[in-house]
C-alpha cells in the first residue's frame, strides 16, 4: 500500500511537471488543426506515456457495459472504521482543457456488504381472507340509482361489523324513496404484513461509493469502448477501483480475460443500499389457486322486524364488482329493514411473497498485479 501511494505520488508529479507540455499524455498534431486541437469541436488525438493511442479520449479507454448495467465510474471500498473519501475530492489533468477538473465529482450511490449469516429484511405474512357484508346502503330518490343534482340519497347503513343479521337503521317513506342502493362490501383479501422483524446487523463487512464522472462514446480506437474522461491511472488516487454497478439484482460479470489480453470487468462484488430498508422487496400476497368469491344475498323489508310478509325484493352483490339498485316489488311500501348472508363464500388463499434483499451487482476491472 505504501508502495502503490508513492507511485501514484510519483506519477501525479510527473503529471504536474509536464503541466505545460501537455502532460504525461502527449497530445499530437496540434499544432496544424484549425481551430487549434483542444478546442471545442477539435479535440486532440492522445498517445500514451507507453506509446499506445488512445485516440482523442482523453482519460481512460476500457470496454462498454453490458445491458442492464450503467456507465463505467470510480468505486472506493473500505472497512466500516475507515474514513469515506469524497467525490469532490477526486481531480486530475485534464489533457484537453491543460488545467486541472474534478474527475469523478457526482456522488452515484453509498453501498454497503452483508455479513454471512444476516438477514437485512423481514419475513412476510398474509393475512386471512374474509367475505364481509356490504357496509353501504342508501334509500334512492331515483329508480335506477342515476345520480342527478336533482337525486336524493338518504342513509340506510347497517350497523360497523355487520353479519347479515336483520337490523333497521329507521324507517323511509314510500314517497321519499324510489329504489335502494347497495354498494358492495369491502374488499377482505389478503393483506401482507411484516413478521419476524430482523435485528439490525452488527454492521456492514464493507462500504463503498461510487462516484461517477464524464462519460464519452466513440472516441477510443477500438470501437465498442467508451472513454472515462480524465480519469487515466495518473489521476485516480490509490484505493479506487474502475467498475460498473448493474441495475438491482444479482447479475452476471465479463467473463475474466486471458493472458495477454485487456482487462475487462470481470471481479465481483454483491452491495446492497447503504439504507437496507431500501434494499427490501415488499411484502405482497399472491392468491393462491383457488379462486376468490364472495357473494351477498341482501333482503329488504317495509317493516322494521324483517318479516317474509313484508319483502320489498331481494338482490346479490357481489365483493369487488359493482354496486346494486334494488327496486321494490310493491310500489307504496315504506323501507323499514335488510337482512343478509352469504350465498357464496369462498375466501380463497393467498402466499407471501417479498421480502428478499434486492441486491446490486459491482462488476470491477481486476486491480494490477503486485
Amino acid at each position: 500500500m505504501i508502495w502503490n501511494r508513492r507511485r501514484w505520488l510519483l506519477r501525479a508529479s510527473i503529471t504536474l511537471s509536464l503541466g505545460g507540455l501537455g502532460g504525461v499524455l502527449v497530445a499530437s498534431g496540434c499544432g496544424s488543426a484549425e481551430p487549434p486541437c483542444g478546442l471545442p469541436g477539435n479535440l486532440c488525438h492522445i498517445t500514451n506515456e507507453d506509446g499506445t493511442s488512445n485516440g482523442v479520449c482523453a482519460g481512460r479507454c476500457v470496454i462498454g457495459p453490458m445491458v442492464g448495467f450503467y456507465n463505467p465510474l470510480l468505486l472506493w471500498i473500505g472497512d466500516p472504521d475507515e474514513p469515506e473519501p469524497s467525490c469532490g475530492d477526486l481531480t486530475g489533468y485534464d489533457l484537453q482543457r491543460r488545467n486541472t477538473q474534478k474527475i469523478a465529482p457526482t456522488v452515484f450511490s453509498r453501498l454497503r456488504s452483508v455479513r454471512p449469516g444476516e438477514e437485512p429484511c423481514p419475513k412476510c405474512g398474509c393475512s386471512v381472507p374474509l367475505c364481509y357484508m356490504p357496509e353501504l346502503v342508501a334509500a334512492h330518490s331515483d329508480a335506477s340509482c342515476e345520480n342527478t343534482p336533482a337525486e336524493t340519497l338518504r342513509p340506510f347503513n347497517p350497523p360497523r361489523n355487520w353479519r347479515g343479521e336483520c337490523t333497521s337503521p329507521g324507517t323511509v317513506p314510500a314517497d321519499e324513496f324510489s329504489a335502494i342502493w347497495i354498494a358492495p362490501g369491502p374488499d377482505g383479501s389478503c393483506t401482507p404484513f411484516t413478521v419476524d422483524e430482523p435485528s439490525p446487523p452488527a454492521g456492514p463487512a464493507k462500504i463503498a461509493i461510487a462516484c461517477s464522472g464524464g462519460v464519452a462514446h466513440f472516441e477510443c480506437p477500438v470501437g465498442g469502448d467508451v472513454c472515462m474522461l480524465n480519469q487515466q491511472e495518473a489521476n485516480v488516487p490509490p484505493g479506487w477501483r474502475y467498475c460498473m454497478i448493474g441495475l438491482e439484482g444479482d447479475r452476471g460479470c465479463y467473463p475474466p480475460a486471458g493472458p495477454g489480453e485487456r482487462p475487462v470487468f470481470s471481479e465481483k462484488f454483491i452491495f446492497y443500499n447503504r439504507d437496507l430498508t431500501r434494499s427490501c422487496e415488499p411484502c405482497v400476497c399472491v392468491p393462491s389457486r383457488t379462486p376468490r368469491e364472495c357473494v351477498a344475498r341482501v333482503s329488504a323489508y317495509s317493516d322494521r322486524a324483517c318479516s317474509e310478509d313484508a319483502l320489498l325484493g331481494t338482490t346479490t352483490v357481489t365483493a369487488g364488482e359493482v354496486d346494486r339498485c334494488l327496486r321494490p316489488e310493491e310500489e307504496g311500501a315504506a323501507l323499514g329493514s335488510i337482512r343478509a348472508e352469504l350465498e357464496v363464500n369462498h375466501v380463497g388463499f393467498c402466499d407471501p411473497a417479498g421480502g428478499e434483499a434486492r441486491p446490486t451487482t459491482v462488476c470491477c476491472l481486476p486491480e494490477p498485479a503486485g
